[in-house]
Protein backbone atom coordinates (compact mmCIF):
# COMPACT_ATOMS: atom_id res chain seq x y z
CA UNK A 1 0.00 0.00 0.00
CA UNK A 2 2.99 2.61 0.81
CA UNK A 3 4.23 2.63 -2.82
CA UNK A 4 0.73 3.71 -4.48
CA UNK A 5 -0.57 5.84 -1.90
CA UNK A 6 -1.86 8.35 -3.70
CA UNK A 7 -3.84 6.42 -6.07
CA UNK A 8 -5.42 4.81 -2.97
CA UNK A 9 -5.81 8.30 -1.74
CA UNK A 10 -7.64 9.36 -4.75
CA UNK A 11 -10.14 6.04 -4.61
CA UNK A 12 -11.18 6.71 -1.24
CA UNK A 13 -12.09 10.09 -3.03
CA UNK A 14 -14.26 8.83 -5.35
CA UNK A 15 -16.16 6.63 -2.48
CA UNK A 16 -16.54 9.35 -0.61
CA UNK A 17 -18.43 11.15 -4.15
CA UNK A 18 -21.06 7.96 -4.07
CA UNK A 19 -20.81 8.02 -0.60
CA UNK A 20 -22.45 11.86 -0.05
CA UNK A 21 -24.56 11.39 -3.13
CA UNK A 22 -26.48 8.51 -1.71
CA UNK A 23 -26.44 9.95 1.24
CA UNK A 24 -27.27 13.85 0.94
CA UNK A 25 -29.77 12.66 -1.66
CA UNK A 26 -32.65 12.12 0.65
CA UNK A 27 -31.91 15.72 2.58
CA UNK A 28 -34.13 17.79 0.69
CA UNK A 29 -37.11 15.28 0.52
CA UNK A 30 -37.27 14.25 4.25
CA UNK A 31 -39.63 17.86 5.23
CA UNK A 32 -41.59 16.88 2.35
CA UNK A 33 -41.76 13.24 3.44
CA UNK A 34 -42.60 14.06 6.71
CA UNK A 35 -44.97 16.50 5.73
CA UNK A 36 -46.67 14.02 3.43
CA UNK A 37 -47.39 11.67 6.17
CA UNK A 38 -48.70 13.54 8.88
CA UNK A 39 -49.69 16.35 7.42
CA UNK A 40 -48.17 20.16 7.22
CA UNK A 41 -47.61 22.52 10.29
CA UNK A 42 -46.19 21.83 13.98
CA UNK A 43 -46.94 17.95 14.38
CA UNK A 44 -44.64 17.84 10.84
CA UNK A 45 -41.82 20.15 11.77
CA UNK A 46 -41.76 18.65 15.68
CA UNK A 47 -42.02 14.78 14.34
CA UNK A 48 -38.89 16.05 11.82
CA UNK A 49 -36.92 17.30 14.51
CA UNK A 50 -37.45 14.20 16.39
CA UNK A 51 -36.47 12.18 13.36
CA UNK A 52 -33.21 14.16 13.25
CA UNK A 53 -32.59 14.02 16.72
CA UNK A 54 -33.13 9.93 17.04
CA UNK A 55 -30.76 9.52 13.43
CA UNK A 56 -28.26 11.49 15.61
CA UNK A 57 -28.32 9.54 18.74
CA UNK A 58 -27.40 6.27 16.68
CA UNK A 59 -24.73 7.95 14.75
CA UNK A 60 -23.08 9.61 18.16
CA UNK A 61 -23.09 5.49 20.04
CA UNK A 62 -21.93 4.49 16.25
CA UNK A 63 -18.75 7.07 15.77
CA UNK A 64 -17.32 6.34 19.02
CA UNK A 65 -17.41 2.65 18.56
CA UNK A 66 -16.33 3.13 14.74
CA UNK A 67 -13.49 5.01 15.71
CA UNK A 68 -11.81 2.40 17.64
CA UNK A 69 -13.02 -0.24 14.82
CA UNK A 70 -11.11 1.88 12.50
CA UNK A 71 -7.95 1.51 14.85
CA UNK A 72 -8.27 -2.26 15.30
CA UNK A 73 -9.64 -3.46 11.82
CA UNK A 74 -8.49 -0.79 9.04
CA UNK A 75 -9.78 1.12 6.83
CA UNK A 76 -10.98 -1.55 4.39
CA UNK A 77 -13.01 -3.37 6.87
CA UNK A 78 -14.67 0.19 7.85
CA UNK A 79 -15.86 0.88 4.47
CA UNK A 80 -17.34 -2.28 3.80
CA UNK A 81 -19.20 -2.42 6.84
CA UNK A 82 -20.42 1.82 6.06
CA UNK A 83 -21.81 0.41 2.76
CA UNK A 84 -23.45 -2.40 3.55
CA UNK A 85 -25.56 -0.16 6.80
CA UNK A 86 -26.46 2.84 4.12
CA UNK A 87 -27.73 0.13 1.44
CA UNK A 88 -30.01 -1.22 4.36
CA UNK A 89 -30.68 2.25 5.79
CA UNK A 90 -31.78 3.47 2.02
CA UNK A 91 -33.45 0.47 1.27
CA UNK A 92 -35.62 0.42 4.60
CA UNK A 93 -36.42 4.25 3.43
CA UNK A 94 -37.53 2.93 0.15
CA UNK A 95 -40.07 1.45 2.16
CA UNK A 96 -40.67 4.24 4.47
CA UNK A 97 -44.78 4.26 4.15
CA UNK A 98 -45.24 5.43 7.97
CA UNK A 99 -42.88 7.22 10.63
CA UNK A 100 -42.06 4.49 12.65
CA UNK A 101 -40.74 3.20 9.33
CA UNK A 102 -38.70 6.38 8.94
CA UNK A 103 -37.43 5.89 12.51
CA UNK A 104 -36.53 2.11 11.82
CA UNK A 105 -34.29 3.55 8.62
CA UNK A 106 -32.47 5.47 10.84
CA UNK A 107 -31.00 2.48 13.29
CA UNK A 108 -28.42 1.17 10.63
CA UNK A 109 -26.91 4.72 10.50
CA UNK A 110 -25.14 3.13 13.63
CA UNK A 111 -22.91 1.69 10.84
CA UNK A 112 -23.12 4.73 8.79
CA UNK A 113 -19.53 6.36 8.80
CA UNK A 114 -18.10 6.64 4.91
CA UNK A 115 -16.45 10.06 5.93
CA UNK A 116 -14.97 9.14 9.47
CA UNK A 117 -13.39 5.83 7.44
CA UNK A 118 -12.13 8.58 4.86
CA UNK A 119 -10.67 10.70 6.92
CA UNK A 120 -9.15 8.29 8.88
CA UNK A 121 -7.67 6.66 5.75
CA UNK A 122 -6.29 10.52 4.20
CA UNK A 123 -4.60 11.39 7.54
CA UNK A 124 -2.55 7.83 8.64
CA UNK A 125 -1.80 8.27 4.43
CA UNK A 126 -0.46 12.08 4.58
CA UNK A 127 2.40 13.47 6.33
CA UNK A 128 0.99 16.19 8.67
CA UNK A 129 0.99 19.89 8.50
CA UNK A 130 -0.17 21.33 4.76
CA UNK A 131 -0.37 18.26 2.78
CA UNK A 132 -2.63 16.74 5.08
CA UNK A 133 -4.53 20.22 5.34
CA UNK A 134 -4.43 19.83 1.75
CA UNK A 135 -5.71 16.06 1.44
CA UNK A 136 -8.74 16.80 3.39
CA UNK A 137 -9.67 19.52 2.34
CA UNK A 138 -9.61 17.73 -1.12
CA UNK A 139 -11.27 15.12 1.04
CA UNK A 140 -14.29 17.79 1.58
CA UNK A 141 -14.30 18.82 -1.68
CA UNK A 142 -15.22 14.97 -2.86
CA UNK A 143 -17.70 14.92 0.10
CA UNK A 144 -19.24 18.04 -1.76
CA UNK A 145 -19.25 16.82 -4.82
CA UNK A 146 -21.59 13.90 -4.11
CA UNK A 147 -23.07 16.62 -1.69
CA UNK A 148 -23.86 18.59 -4.92
CA UNK A 149 -25.34 16.47 -6.97
CA UNK A 150 -27.20 14.67 -4.34
CA UNK A 151 -30.10 16.99 -3.41
CA UNK A 152 -30.08 18.48 -6.49
CA UNK A 153 -31.09 14.97 -7.89
CA UNK A 154 -32.89 14.13 -5.22
CA UNK A 155 -35.04 16.99 -6.17
CA UNK A 156 -35.65 16.01 -9.36
CA UNK A 157 -36.25 13.01 -9.11
CA UNK A 158 -38.80 13.68 -6.81
CA UNK A 159 -40.64 15.70 -9.48
CA UNK A 160 -44.05 17.20 -9.19
CA UNK A 161 -45.78 13.65 -8.43
CA UNK A 162 -43.84 13.74 -4.88
CA UNK A 163 -42.00 10.33 -5.44
CA UNK A 164 -40.18 10.65 -2.71
CA UNK A 165 -39.14 6.78 -2.38
CA UNK A 166 -37.47 6.35 -5.57
CA UNK A 167 -33.73 8.42 -4.75
CA UNK A 168 -33.91 6.06 -1.87
CA UNK A 169 -33.93 3.43 -4.45
CA UNK A 170 -31.34 5.08 -6.30
CA UNK A 171 -29.24 5.21 -3.11
CA UNK A 172 -29.50 1.38 -1.69
CA UNK A 173 -28.10 0.69 -5.49
CA UNK A 174 -25.13 2.55 -5.58
CA UNK A 175 -24.42 1.89 -1.67
CA UNK A 176 -23.90 -1.83 -2.69
CA UNK A 177 -21.74 -1.02 -5.52
CA UNK A 178 -19.65 0.49 -3.09
CA UNK A 179 -19.56 -2.67 -1.21
CA UNK A 180 -17.87 -4.16 -4.06
CA UNK A 181 -15.46 -1.52 -4.83
CA UNK A 182 -14.76 -0.99 -1.12
CA UNK A 183 -13.91 -5.08 -0.85
CA UNK A 184 -10.99 -4.58 -3.93
CA UNK A 185 -9.21 -2.09 -1.72
CA UNK A 186 -5.70 -3.67 -0.13
CA UNK A 187 -6.29 -5.36 3.16
CA UNK A 188 -3.94 -3.06 4.91
CA UNK A 189 -5.17 0.15 3.92
CA UNK A 190 -4.72 2.71 6.53
CA UNK A 191 -4.36 0.36 9.06
CA UNK A 192 -2.71 2.01 12.38
CA UNK A 193 0.71 0.35 13.89
CA UNK A 194 0.40 0.43 17.25
CA UNK A 195 3.85 -0.21 17.83
CA UNK A 196 4.23 3.23 16.92
CA UNK A 197 2.13 4.76 19.30
CA UNK A 198 4.24 2.50 22.37
CA UNK A 199 7.67 4.25 20.72
CA UNK A 200 5.82 7.73 21.13
CA UNK A 201 4.92 6.97 24.82
CA UNK A 202 8.95 6.12 25.35
CA UNK A 203 8.03 2.54 25.40
CA UNK A 204 9.99 1.64 21.73
CA UNK A 205 8.19 -2.19 20.58
CA UNK A 206 10.95 -4.80 19.92
CA UNK A 207 8.33 -6.66 17.95
CA UNK A 208 5.40 -4.92 16.19
CA UNK A 209 2.89 -7.81 16.54
CA UNK A 210 3.39 -7.80 20.61
CA UNK A 211 2.70 -3.89 20.91
CA UNK A 212 -0.99 -3.01 21.95
CA UNK A 213 -4.03 -0.34 21.69
CA UNK A 214 -4.52 1.25 25.29
CA UNK A 215 -8.05 0.64 26.02
CA UNK A 216 -10.47 2.89 24.29
CA UNK A 217 -11.15 4.33 27.71
CA UNK A 218 -7.44 5.27 28.51
CA UNK A 219 -6.89 6.18 24.78
CA UNK A 220 -10.17 8.93 24.72
CA UNK A 221 -8.71 9.81 27.87
CA UNK A 222 -5.04 10.44 26.48
CA UNK A 223 -6.71 12.47 23.17
CA UNK A 224 -8.73 14.51 24.92
CA UNK A 225 -5.63 15.65 27.40
CA UNK A 226 -3.93 16.11 23.78
CA UNK A 227 -6.58 18.19 22.07
CA UNK A 228 -9.29 18.89 24.44
CA UNK A 229 -10.01 22.74 23.97
CA UNK A 230 -10.12 22.05 19.75
CA UNK A 231 -12.67 19.43 20.96
CA UNK A 232 -14.58 21.34 22.81
CA UNK A 233 -14.19 24.36 20.42
CA UNK A 234 -15.51 21.71 17.63
CA UNK A 235 -18.68 21.19 20.24
CA UNK A 236 -19.69 24.47 20.57
CA UNK A 237 -19.63 25.57 16.95
CA UNK A 238 -20.97 22.34 15.79
CA UNK A 239 -23.68 22.99 18.52
CA UNK A 240 -24.63 26.32 16.87
CA UNK A 241 -24.23 25.27 13.18
CA UNK A 242 -26.62 21.99 13.68
CA UNK A 243 -29.48 24.46 15.37
CA UNK A 244 -29.18 26.51 12.73
CA UNK A 245 -29.34 23.71 9.93
CA UNK A 246 -31.89 21.46 10.98
CA UNK A 247 -34.21 24.53 11.06
CA UNK A 248 -32.88 26.02 7.59
CA UNK A 249 -34.68 23.51 5.59
CA UNK A 250 -37.46 25.16 7.67
CA UNK A 251 -37.21 28.39 6.90
CA UNK A 252 -36.25 28.42 3.32
CA UNK A 253 -39.61 26.24 2.93
CA UNK A 254 -42.13 27.94 4.86
CA UNK A 255 -40.75 31.45 5.28
CA UNK A 256 -39.52 31.95 2.19
CA UNK A 257 -41.83 29.31 0.04
CA UNK A 258 -39.02 27.26 -1.96
CA UNK A 259 -39.79 24.31 -3.50
CA UNK A 260 -38.46 20.82 -3.53
CA UNK A 261 -36.28 21.28 -6.56
CA UNK A 262 -35.41 24.95 -4.99
CA UNK A 263 -34.63 23.82 -1.62
CA UNK A 264 -32.46 20.77 -3.59
CA UNK A 265 -30.60 23.40 -5.83
CA UNK A 266 -29.85 25.72 -2.52
CA UNK A 267 -28.40 22.98 -0.35
CA UNK A 268 -26.13 21.71 -3.81
CA UNK A 269 -25.23 25.68 -4.21
CA UNK A 270 -24.09 25.54 -0.38
CA UNK A 271 -21.95 22.33 -1.11
CA UNK A 272 -20.26 23.93 -3.83
CA UNK A 273 -19.35 27.14 -1.90
CA UNK A 274 -17.80 24.56 0.57
CA UNK A 275 -15.91 22.75 -2.02
CA UNK A 276 -14.52 25.94 -3.30
CA UNK A 277 -13.31 26.97 -0.05
CA UNK A 278 -11.93 23.65 0.55
CA UNK A 279 -10.16 22.89 -2.72
CA UNK A 280 -9.05 26.49 -3.94
CA UNK A 281 -9.02 28.77 -0.45
CA UNK A 282 -8.03 26.82 2.33
CA UNK A 283 -3.83 25.96 1.56
CA UNK A 284 -3.21 29.13 -0.18
CA UNK A 285 -4.80 30.80 3.29
CA UNK A 286 -3.14 28.81 5.70
CA UNK A 287 -0.17 28.84 4.24
CA UNK A 288 -0.66 33.18 4.63
CA UNK A 289 -1.09 32.80 8.02
CA UNK A 290 1.95 31.16 8.66
CA UNK A 291 0.93 27.52 7.60
CA UNK A 292 -0.41 26.87 10.94
CA UNK A 293 -4.06 25.94 11.82
CA UNK A 294 -4.97 28.28 15.15
CA UNK A 295 -4.86 31.49 13.21
CA UNK A 296 -7.65 29.56 10.40
CA UNK A 297 -9.75 28.58 12.93
CA UNK A 298 -10.16 32.20 15.13
CA UNK A 299 -10.79 33.52 11.49
CA UNK A 300 -13.63 31.23 10.57
CA UNK A 301 -15.34 31.61 13.77
CA UNK A 302 -15.48 35.21 13.84
CA UNK A 303 -16.64 35.17 10.36
CA UNK A 304 -19.16 33.06 10.61
CA UNK A 305 -20.39 34.60 14.57
CA UNK A 306 -20.96 38.07 11.97
CA UNK A 307 -22.89 35.83 9.56
CA UNK A 308 -25.22 34.55 12.16
CA UNK A 309 -25.92 37.86 13.50
CA UNK A 310 -26.33 39.44 9.61
CA UNK A 311 -29.04 36.69 9.50
CA UNK A 312 -30.76 37.90 12.95
CA UNK A 313 -30.97 41.60 11.62
CA UNK A 314 -32.26 40.44 7.83
CA UNK A 315 -35.29 38.61 9.41
CA UNK A 316 -35.98 40.64 12.77
CA UNK A 317 -38.97 42.43 12.44
CA UNK A 318 -38.15 44.88 15.28
CA UNK A 319 -34.98 46.28 13.20
CA UNK A 320 -37.70 46.79 10.48
CA UNK A 321 -35.70 45.31 7.16
CA UNK A 322 -38.73 42.39 6.70
CA UNK A 323 -41.16 45.33 6.71
CA UNK A 324 -39.63 47.65 4.16
CA UNK A 325 -37.21 44.97 1.58
CA UNK A 326 -39.70 43.36 -0.70
CA UNK A 327 -39.67 39.70 -0.45
CA UNK A 328 -37.73 38.68 -3.33
CA UNK A 329 -34.64 41.19 -2.14
CA UNK A 330 -34.95 39.08 1.42
CA UNK A 331 -35.05 36.22 0.25
CA UNK A 332 -31.91 36.83 -2.29
CA UNK A 333 -30.00 38.16 0.61
CA UNK A 334 -30.73 35.22 3.14
CA UNK A 335 -29.73 32.78 0.50
CA UNK A 336 -26.43 34.82 -0.38
CA UNK A 337 -25.21 35.21 3.21
CA UNK A 338 -26.19 31.44 3.77
CA UNK A 339 -23.89 30.56 0.60
CA UNK A 340 -21.21 32.62 1.75
CA UNK A 341 -21.01 31.53 5.35
CA UNK A 342 -20.46 27.71 3.67
CA UNK A 343 -17.00 29.09 2.58
CA UNK A 344 -16.12 28.97 6.23
CA UNK A 345 -18.30 26.85 7.90
CA UNK A 346 -16.56 23.87 6.12
CA UNK A 347 -13.27 24.93 6.49
CA UNK A 348 -14.12 25.37 10.22
CA UNK A 349 -13.95 21.65 10.52
CA UNK A 350 -11.38 20.60 8.11
CA UNK A 351 -8.61 22.42 10.00
CA UNK A 352 -9.51 21.53 13.41
CA UNK A 353 -9.47 17.96 12.35
CA UNK A 354 -6.26 18.62 10.55
CA UNK A 355 -4.84 20.10 14.16
CA UNK A 356 -6.17 17.62 15.84
CA UNK A 357 -4.12 14.62 13.54
CA UNK A 358 -1.31 16.45 14.07
CA UNK A 359 -0.87 16.10 17.54
CA UNK A 360 -2.73 12.76 17.93
CA UNK A 361 -0.37 9.90 17.27
CA UNK A 362 -0.98 7.70 14.65
CA UNK A 363 -2.55 4.64 15.98
CA UNK A 364 -4.97 6.49 17.14
CA UNK A 365 -6.20 8.83 14.58
CA UNK A 366 -9.32 6.23 14.40
CA UNK A 367 -10.63 7.30 17.59
CA UNK A 368 -9.64 10.40 17.20
CA UNK A 369 -11.98 11.07 14.10
CA UNK A 370 -14.40 8.85 15.94
CA UNK A 371 -14.71 10.99 18.94
CA UNK A 372 -15.09 13.99 16.71
CA UNK A 373 -17.89 12.73 14.78
CA UNK A 374 -19.24 11.08 17.81
CA UNK A 375 -19.19 14.70 19.56
CA UNK A 376 -20.66 16.12 16.35
CA UNK A 377 -23.72 13.87 16.70
CA UNK A 378 -24.33 14.09 20.56
CA UNK A 379 -24.43 17.79 19.22
CA UNK A 380 -27.18 17.19 16.81
CA UNK A 381 -29.77 14.87 19.09
CA UNK A 382 -30.71 17.89 21.04
CA UNK A 383 -30.02 20.67 18.86
CA UNK A 384 -32.65 20.12 16.30
CA UNK A 385 -35.49 20.00 18.84
CA UNK A 386 -33.56 23.37 20.49
CA UNK A 387 -32.86 25.00 17.46
CA UNK A 388 -36.34 24.24 15.69
CA UNK A 389 -37.92 25.61 19.53
CA UNK A 390 -36.52 28.67 19.23
CA UNK A 391 -38.10 29.02 15.56
CA UNK A 392 -41.30 28.33 16.50
CA UNK A 393 -41.11 30.30 19.76
CA UNK A 394 -39.29 33.67 19.04
CA UNK A 395 -38.57 33.52 15.26
CA UNK A 396 -35.11 32.77 13.50
CA UNK A 397 -33.61 36.36 14.55
CA UNK A 398 -33.77 34.77 17.61
CA UNK A 399 -32.35 31.36 16.52
CA UNK A 400 -29.44 32.96 14.23
CA UNK A 401 -28.69 35.34 17.41
CA UNK A 402 -28.50 32.81 19.96
CA UNK A 403 -25.87 30.92 17.46
CA UNK A 404 -24.04 34.33 17.05
CA UNK A 405 -23.44 34.61 20.60
CA UNK A 406 -22.17 30.68 20.67
CA UNK A 407 -19.65 31.38 17.92
CA UNK A 408 -18.67 34.71 20.07
CA UNK A 409 -18.02 32.53 23.45
CA UNK A 410 -15.64 30.87 21.48
CA UNK A 411 -13.98 33.14 20.24
CA UNK A 412 -13.72 35.14 23.66
CA UNK A 413 -12.61 31.55 25.23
Amino acid sequence: APCNRKGYVWLIYGLVVLYAFCYQAQTPLEPYLVDKLVGKGKVSTTTYARLQSFFQLVQTVGSFAFGNFLDRYGVRAGLVVNFIACTMAYSLLANGTSVPMLFVSKIPGVAVAGFLCAQTAVCQLTAEGSERIAALGRLSTAYTIGGVLGPYTGGILAGAEGDYYFTARVAAAGSAVAVGISCALPGDLGRSRPHRDVALAGERAEDQDEARLPPWTQRSLMIFGLVGPLILAKLATSTATSMVASALSLILKDDFGLSETSLGMFLSCQFAFGAFANALLLAPVTRLLGGHARPVVANCVAIMAGGYFAQAVLRSEAVGLVGIMPQEVQTYAFVGVALLLSLFQYSLATVITAENTRIVPQSMKGTLIGMEHGIFSAARILTPSIGIGILNAAGSDALYAVCGGVFLLVLAA
